[in-house]
Formats: structure tokens, C-alpha cells, sequence
């Protein structure tokens, strides 16, 4: 009674609104992912860090910050492409799940890699192909294609508009993704991703190397003129480091030369002469006989 006529322990004005505000702007930050700056920065008010660095955001076309959109890029966003099953939405959100539920989800999912990485390799050679397990509005289902060439990418694009997929319109574009290590979720890939598949950075689903060997594999069967592509930057990778080499040579055998002639002038300005000729046996064994008698003629020292 003494503290509420009185006032005391009462709170100070604002306090629980300001630590409601800390809060909510901790989760901001954590559902943002910020961990001590952005892709591009956090100092950028201009342009979108998250459509820089995963080429999408989630306040899209309303988003206060610039979307710059690439007009040519070696890595396509096929948005929404990946049907989702009920196991795999399951899985993604964490749910209770058995074995037999993550073997359909998987089975799906590696059926649906194997034909979309063969039917994009028709249009260049393909880098790499990853499917997230993000279920944001704006990232659910999305599917990035990186293309070793520019221009393969450019034909992919062409091919692609206006076709359908399990009965939907596949939305291609450009996207400034480059590298899909820095564009996923360190924390989903390495141990737990705490805001779950809600996450704003890439969930990337997990395929197994050997269905990845398997499809590169068959990609280079039914295009062998992809190897002769690689093969010729690989010709022309190793021709640069032989001249590299050549270079190095050349000039280490000129910076010889040059400390040889240098050393000669030095000597020949100084008056020495070089080392001695070497002696026959003949001439040594004379020299140590007139060594020996000239000690056995000489006097002792007193």
C-alpha cells in the first residue's frame, strides 16, 4: 500500500516501451540476419542488400531501397519453380517427421533436379543448380541456374519465357547472385538456423554429390561440345602459366648474366686476377718433393 500511494518501485515513465522497442528491433535485426553488416552494408540506404546478395526481397516491388536489376548475368532466378510437397513443406517447417516422409520429400526432390538440370543443359553449360527450402512468400520454391557463359544464360532466358512447368508459367530473369556460398544461411548449413525456414538468406536443399556427378556427367554425354570448351580453357589456362614460366626464366638467366659481367667489372677494376689453373699430378708431386727437401736442409729454429 506504502509503495503504490507513494510511487515507489514503480516503474520510470517510457520503460516498458522502450525495452518493447529494444526488443522489437533485436528481432528485426535477427529475422534480417544481420550479423554485423550486410552483403553490400548496412551504411546503404540506397541500394537493397538482401536483392543484391539472393536476388529477391521480401517487400519486392514496395521495398524504400533500390533494386537494381542486372541486364546480363551468368545466373538466372527461376522464381517459384520447385512444386512443394506436403512432406517437404513438413520437413522445412520443422515439423515431427519419420523416414518414410523424408525419403518421398527426397525422391521428389531429386527427380525434379535430375529433369530440370538436363533440360537446362540443352541451353549452355551449366556451373551449378540449387533449389531452396526457404517458404517466405518470396523465396519459396525458387530455383537458381549459374551458367558458366554470359551468352548461355541469355539463350536460356529466350527458350524459357513463355513455357510452363507442372502447370505453371516459369518467371525467369537476371539475378545479381554470384555466389551461392555467400548468399546462404551460414547458421541453416553449419549447425541451426534459429528463424527457421523463414529465414531471409538461402536454405539450400541438400542433393547428394552422386546425383550431382551423375547429371554432369550426362550433361558432358549429350553435349560433348562442352568439353571441347573446357578443354580449351584449360589449353589456354595452361599456355598462360608456361609463358609465366618462360617470363620467370628468361628473366632470372638475364639477372645471372648481368651479376656475372657485373662481378667480372668489379674484379677487373680492383686488379684481381682469377683463380689459379689446376695442377697436374706431375706438378704436385715435384712441389711437395722441393717442400720436403727444403724442410730437411733447413736449420732448426733456436
Amino acid at each position: 500500500r506504502l509503495a503504490r500511494r507513494t510511487g515507489a518501485g514503480r516503474a520510470a515513465p517510457g520503460g516498458p516501451r522502450l525495452l518493447l522497442r529494444g526488443r522489437l528491433w533485436a528481432r528485426r535485426r535477427s529475422a534480417m540476419g544481420d550479423k554485423g553488416g550486410f552483403g553490400t552494408s548496412e551504411e546503404d540506404r540506397v541500394n537493397c542488400p538482401f536483392y543484391f546478395k539472393i536476388g529477391a526481397c521480401r517487400n519486392g516491388d514496395q521495398c524504400n531501397r533500390l533494386h537494381n536489376r542486372p541486364t546480363m548475368s551468368q545466373t538466372l532466378l527461376l522464381s517459384h519453380m520447385y512444386p512443394n510437397t506436403p512432406e517437404s513443406l513438413a520437413l522445412a517447417n520443422d515439423e515431427p517427421w519419420d523416414d518414410d516422409m523424408y525419403d518421398r520429400a527426397q525422391q521428389h526432390l531429386e527427380a525434379f533436379y535430375v529433369e530440370v538440370f538436363l533440360e537446362l543443359a540443352n541451353y549452355g553449360e551449366i556451373e551449378d543448380l540449387v533449389v531452396v527450402d526457404n517458404l517466405c512468400d518470396h523465396m519459396i520454391g525458387n530455383v537458381y541456374v549459374k551458367y558458366y557463359h554470359e551468352e548461355d544464360a541469355e539463350r536460356a532466358l529466350m527458350k524459357l519465357t513463355g513455357r510452363f512447368y507442372s502447370g505453371k508459367l516459369i518467371q525467369a530473369e537476371y539475378t545479381t547472385v554470384s555466389d551461392f556460398r555467400e548468399a546462404r544461411c551460414r547458421a541453416f548449413h553449419e549447425t541451426r538456423c534459429n528463424r527457421g525456414a523463414y529465414c531471409n538468406f538461402m536454405h539450400i536443399k541438400h542433393i547428394p554429390r552422386a546425383i550431382k556427378r551423375r547429371v554432369v556427367r550426362e550433361m558432358y554425354d549429350d553435349h560433348p561440345e562442352y568439353l571441347g570448351q573446357t578443354s580449351s580453357r584449360r589449353r589456354d589456362k595452361d599456355k598462360d602459366k608456361e609463358k609465366d614460366k618462360d617470363r620467370r626464366k628468361r628473366s632470372r638467366s638475364r639477372s645471372r648474366k648481368r651479376d656475372k659481367k657485373e662481378k667480372g667489372d668489379r674484379d677487373r677494376d680492383r686488379g684481381e686476377e682469377g683463380p689459379p689453373a689446376r695442377q697436374t699430378s706431375e706438378e704436385r708431386r715435384a712441389m711437395i718433393a722441393s717442400w720436403n727437401a727444403d724442410r730437411e736442409g733447413g736449420g732448426a729454429i733456436s
